[in-house]
């Protein structure tokens, strides 16, 4: 159950694996305990939702041009959705002055760097749930 939420937060990205992994193992240190529970994931997930925070920093570098702004919308957007996805026509909705061409321009390429998962036709999702919550929060 816990390395289940691990995975799903981390999208399987080794980087944010060991990131949270570190940060967990810290947060039980810290109160001498030897056994993680669901509880110090969900601490330790909350930790990583602060705007300083710098582990998304290699991300969000990836951002550029309208993606940064496309990113941030589909994170906010996902975050209404059990299933974390985001359909098109909700995206077009969102963005109107973004032309379609642009949209699914930005969308490819963060698909190609890993960021997104596309599931399904025109349907897209964050791989990494502690991302997507932190772009939200954080992504203005």
């Amino acid at each position: 159950e816990i390395v289940d939420g691990v995975a799903q937060l981390t999208g399987g990205s080794p980087f944010l694996i060991q990131a949270f992994c570190h940060n967990l193992v810290m947060h039980v240190a810290r109160q001498q305990r030897q056994q993680v529970s669901l509880d110090d994931v969900a601490s330790v997930r909350s930790e990583f939702m602060q705007p300083q925070d710098h582990t998304f920093a290699h991300m969000t570098e990836m951002l550029k041009g309208i993606s940064n702004h496309v990113a941030a919308t589909l994170a906010r957007l996902a975050d209404d959705n059990a299933d974390r996805q985001v359909s098109w026509a909700r995206l077009r909705a969102a963005l109107p002055g973004i032309a379609p061409d642009s949209l699914r321009m930005s969308l490819r390429t963060m698909t190609e760097q890993d960021i997104l998962l596309q599931p399904a036709p025109d349907r897209w999702q964050f791989a990494s749930l502690l991302f997507q919550q932190w772009l939200a929060v954080n992504g203005g």
